[in-house]
Formats: C-alpha cells, sequence, structure tokens
C-alpha cells in the first residue's frame, strides 16, 4: 500500500517515516470499513513526498474521510477538536468536568485545597455517593508533545500530601488527564502507583478518546456545521459540548447562525447523538 521510507516532518518538529499501517488504523478507529480505509490509505500515500508536513497529510485525509463519512470525519479530527478547545487549558478543564458529570459525578473546577504541607490547585474536583476524585488537566497547543514520566511523578506528588491532609478525607482517587498521549514510562508508573490516566493512549484497555466517542461526548469544536467564530462565543459562555446546542437556538442564532443552517446543524448533532462505533 504506497510508500513506506519516505521521511515527513512531524507537526513539532523533526522527521519521522511516513507510515501506510498507521494512517490505516486511524481510519478504522474513525469508524470506516475496512476496504474504504484502505482505498484511502493508498490514495494519500500516493500522494505523499519526501519532506510531506503532517498537517497537510492530515488535511487531505481528513478531506477524503468527510467525503466517505461525515461522522468518521468528526471521529477522526477529534483529537484535532480537542486541541481547538485551546489555547489556554480552562476548556479542557471544563470539558473534562464535563465527562465526570456524565459519569455521576457532582464537579467543581479550579478548587484550591490544603495538602498536609502545602495548598494546590486542583483542576477538578469530583463527588459520588460520598467519595471525592480529584484531577489534573495537563492541556497541550502542539501536536505531538507527550506526557513523560515527569509530569506523573509530579501529580502523584501532590496526591500524596493531599491524601495525607485535612482535604483526604474521602478521597477516593486521583487522575491526570491531558489531550495528548502518555509515554510508556509514564503508564508504567501510574499503573504501579495507582494513578489513574485520561488519555490518547490510556487507560490502556479504553483510551479516553474511545470513551467520549462511546458516551458522546463530542465538543462543539468537532462541529463541522458551525463556524469558528460562533464556536469561540460558545466557549466563552462554558458551553462546550455539542449536544449542549439544540437548547441553545436563540443564543446561536443571536451569534449569527443562519436560519437554513440550524436544521443541517441539529442534523449534524443528532447523527454525532446516535452513533454507534
Amino acid at each position: 500500500m504506497g510508500r513506506q521510507n519516505v521521511q515527513i516532518y512531524k507537526s513539532h518538529g523533526g522527521l519521522e517515516k511516513f507510515s501506510n499501517k498507521k494512517l490505516y488504523t486511524s481510519l478504522r478507529h474513525s469508524g470506516l470499513p475496512h476496504k474504504q480505509s484502505q482505498i484511502i490509505t493508498e490514495q494519500v500515500a500516493r500522494e505523499v513526498s519526501e519532506g510531506s508536513r503532517t498537517r497537510d497529510i492530515y488535511r487531505k485525509t481528513l478531506k477524503l474521510v468527510n467525503q466517505s463519512s461525515h461522522l468518521a470525519a468528526v471521529h477522526y479530527s477529534l483529537k484535532r477538536a480537542l486541541f481547538d478547545l485551546g489555547p489556554s487549558g480552562h476548556n479542557f478543564e471544563a470539558f473534562v468536568a464535563k465527562y465526570f458529570e456524565e459519569i455521576g459525578y457532582q464537579t467543581k473546577t479550579c478548587q484550591t485545597l490544603n495538602g498536609r504541607l502545602v495548598r494546590h490547585e486542583i483542576d477538578v474536583v469530583g463527588v459520588k455517593n460520598g467519595k471525592r476524585v480529584f484531577v489534573e488537566c495537563k492541556f497541550h497547543n502542539r501536536v505531538g508533545i507527550k506526557n513523560d514520566i515527569k509530569i506523573a511523578l509530579y501529580v502523584k506528588a501532590r496526591w500524596d500530601d493531599l491524601k495525607q491532609g485535612k482535604e483526604g478525607k474521602n478521597l477516593s482517587a486521583y487522575y491526570l488527564a491531558s489531550n495528548t498521549a502518555f509515554t510508556l514510562d509514564a503508564i508504567t508508573y501510574a499503573e504501579g502507583s495507582g494513578l489513574n490516566l485520561l488519555g490518547v493512549n490510556a487507560p490502556v484497555q479504553k483510551p479516553f478518546m474511545e470513551e467520549i466517542k462511546s458516551l458522546h461526548l463530542y465538543p462543539i469544536t468537532s462541529l463541522k456545521r458551525l463556524n469558528s467564530k460562533i464556536k469561540k462565543e460558545l466557549l466563552l459562555r462554558n458551553i462546550i459540548l455539542a449536544k449542549e446546542l439544540p437548547a441553545q437556538l436563540n443564543l446561536l442564532q443571536k451569534l449569527g447562525l443562519r436560519e437554513n443552517e440550524v436544521e443541517p446543524l441539529l442534523a449534524e448533532i443528532e447523527l454525532l447523538n446516535k452513533s454507534i462505533l
């Protein structure tokens, strides 16, 4: 299936070999069937040349995916949609809070709590059945940046101090959530120390990205039928999830959504809410 020894530029700098297998796998994860994933992989591979950039390959691939399946295009671009919650990490923290609310927690964001030795700023605090979880969020603005062992060690140290302090009562778990992947060392350390990871490649059994799809927790930035200006205005109002929008039609029209754009947008949201992987 195409070339295997072409060097391409990664988004965060440096070179890597273009991988047909990696591209094909990402297409299958988007929900495309084998045959269509194979056809797109071969078509993209034929157009990749020495020194091509990953962002250009991504855009070309996304265009082809969208021609085959709008739903698959949303799935394929989900990681980018999480990046688009930036540039600050505030919206990603709100998104993570929405995830914990979806699985039964009551949440608060940006809390300052006392550990045994020092005070800590906690991004998300969740409470369910009298038990509390603390969540540290690491948002990155660039594709390819991984959370390494140093971050995992830092978060575990905070957990230990908080657990031993007066805020540690009923504290049942500590999470590290990110919009990117974790290094193997970080995953190994987390598994052995009780730190819970949420990210592109964690938990290993079912990564956070797959859980987002299963729960239909698509951020508004994943919607193809909503322009970037309106998305930014919605995020400023702490409207994070696509499935929150049907209740915000008056606001959407005030922000500039045309009458003939309402039905296609609602149809897209309904498609996402009914999707099954």
